[in-house]
């Protein structure tokens, strides 16, 4: 009788990795370098560990740091002994910290010394058995490496299958707490190959990981494809992105492979410093999270050729759901320049439809919701019924993104359903107006919401950015505006400011900005009430 036959597991690559490629470089961490034979010895002693302080399968392993090592070999602990993965940002408050810590019901916490402040100020935890510090600068005396050094290096005795629970990953959404995507090995084995088929990533790559550790992109672009492959990941810090610290990292570490945030690459255009570094070695650069003006586009591939391709998705897709690959983006470059505003077609093992409120497919050129299916999609929200019944609905994912299809299915997103401005009646996308003033030659980039408005209802507010030395003043954008769009979606009023809010993961936190918005409104009815009528004494 043959046994039943299991998909294959996260662990296992690991695993594999450490017989097939023993001496071969698996994972740079500032001045540490560990082979795969040396990797796999630290998850097996780290993993060991767990399940020595009383963890079983299925528990919460909660993790505080920068992009370390013992942030990476905690994921692949947790692989190994069936436990689940819980990433935190650094950057979240004590409060947000003690939600995502009670809600996941983490057991144990490895924390980076640099951020274990974090923890003090949070109240009683009731799940939480052990905080176990780290610190990459001072690997001899830390508490994680003693701990470390009593663990056996062996595989640990647990047989893990792709029905394993592996990952919680919380994403901030647009209102409300913070929910946790849920995934289980199988969810991530099943997206690996889409990041090594749309970046071509290979044995021989080193991939250069700047987003930080806690987000899925990290995770299952970088991690896990990696594994899959035999590749090199290469960590970078999280905070205070560089581009002459990324170009130099690039040449140092001769790297083929990165994915950045538009931002973080439009200070790399703006830098000026490109020619200053060898980054020969590139050979895929990957863009998302936010929208990326046309024009721009079109300066990194004169920069550096025939590198790009444009990854979509979301936390609860794994990462990638669609691409617009190097093949699309020359064609684009050479031909139909539109291209470049499409965000690509669905990726290898993603449904992808868009419909409109009825629930039907829209027809190309109409408006509708993007929604997914397939075997790497979340199955749900840990510990969340309520949000998981509204955003999975028959089986699809609901994107809460709006789009349109053209002939040859490429997907155009127009914007978030909760970023559109209704304005007397008429719908504007704040994308559009968004692009529009980043043709502007003073604007390094630009934000839109809606502003409240007793007369149309709600009215286009803009926040601005202005490359350094450039100038430009809040008439001379209208003007500009109003050149090259309807009235109707021209703001009415723009606010200057050094930089736009953004979250871990480069992406723009509308949410603070409407709340500007409407306070200045308030301010200025406000101001409008105390003024005397005509003919007041």
């Amino acid at each position: 009788m043959h046994a039943e036959w299991r998909p294959m597991t996260v662990a296992a690559w690991i695993r594999r990795n450490a017989h097939w490629r023993r001496d071969k470089l698996a994972l740079v961490s500032g001045d540490r370098r560990y082979t795969y034979g040396e990797f796999n010895e630290r998850v097996n002693r780290q993993a060991n560990g767990l399940l020595a302080e009383g963890l079983v399968r299925g528990d919460r392993v909660a993790v505080i740091a920068n992009n370390t090592s013992e942030a990476v070999e905690a994921l692949g602990a947790a692989a190994k002994a069936g436990l689940v993965h819980v990433p935190i940002n650094f950057r979240l408050s004590p409060r947000e910290v003690e939600q995502i810590l009670t809600h996941s019901g983490a057991r144990i916490v490895l924390a980076e010394q640099e951020f274990a402040g974090l923890l003090d100020g949070i109240g009683p935890c009731p799940d939480l058995k052990r905080i176990i510090r780290h610190d990459p600068r001072d690997q001899g005396g830390s508490e994680h490496e003693a701990w470390l050094a009593g663990q056996p290096d062996a595989e640990p005795p647990v047989d893990v299958t792709g029905e394993d629970d592996l990952l919680i990953v919380y994403t901030s959404g647009t209102t409300g707490s913070a929910k946790g995507a849920f995934f289980k090995q199988k969810h991530c084995v099943a997206h690996a190959p889409v990041p090594a088929l749309v970046y071509d990533i290979r044995e021989d790559s080193r991939l250069l990981m700047v987003y930080p550790h806690n987000s899925i992109a990290s995770m299952n672009m970088y991690y896990i494809p990696a594994w899959m492959q035999g590749a090199t990941v290469v960590l970078a810090d999280a905070r205070g992105f560089s581009a002459e610290r990324w170009l130099g990292q690039v040449e140092r570490e001769r790297i083929t492979h990165c994915h950045l945030v538009p931002t973080m690459l439009i200070r790399v255009l703006d830098s000026g410093a490109v020619g200053q570094f060898d980054v020969s070695s590139l050979q895929t650069v990957g863009y998302g999270s936010a929208p990326m003006p046309k024009h721009r586009v079109e300066e990194l591939s004169a920069t550096f050729g025939n590198i790009l391709v444009q990854g979509y998705g979301m936390t609860e897709t794994s990462s990638i759901a669609a691409a617009l690959d190097k093949a699309e983006h020359r064609r684009a470059l050479a031909g139909d320049g539109r291209r470049l505003a499409s965000c690509g077609r669905p990726v290898f093992g993603c449904e992808l439809r868009v419909v409109g409120e009825d629930g039907h497919d829209v027809k190309p050129g109409e408006l509708g919701e993007i929604i997914f299916r397939g075997p790497y999609i979340a199955p749900a929200y840990f510990k969340d019924p309520e949000r998981t019944a509204q955003t999975i609905v028959d089986g699809w994912l609901h994107s809460g993104d709006l789009a349109e299809l053209d002939e040859d299915g490429f997907i155009y997103i127009v914007d978030r359903k909760n970023d559109i401005i209704i304005s007397g009646g008429f719908n504007v996308a704040s994308k559009e107006v968004e692009e529009v003033l980043c043709w502007h030659d003073a604007v390094r980039e630009a934000a839109v919401v809606s502003r409240p408005d007793p007369e149309w209802g709600e009215r286009v507010h803009a926040f601005v950015a202005l490359r350094e030395g450039a100038a430009a003043d809040a008439a001379e954008l209208i003007a500009f505006c109003r050149d090259r769009l309807s009235r109707i979606k021209c703001p009415d009023r723009i606010e200057f400011v050094e930089e736009l809010p953004r979250n871990a993961l480069g992406k723009l936190v509308k949410g603070d900005l409407r709340a500007r918005a409407r306070a200045r409104a308030q301010t200025e009815s406000q101001a409008q009430a105390r003024q005397p009528v005509r003919g007041d004494a």
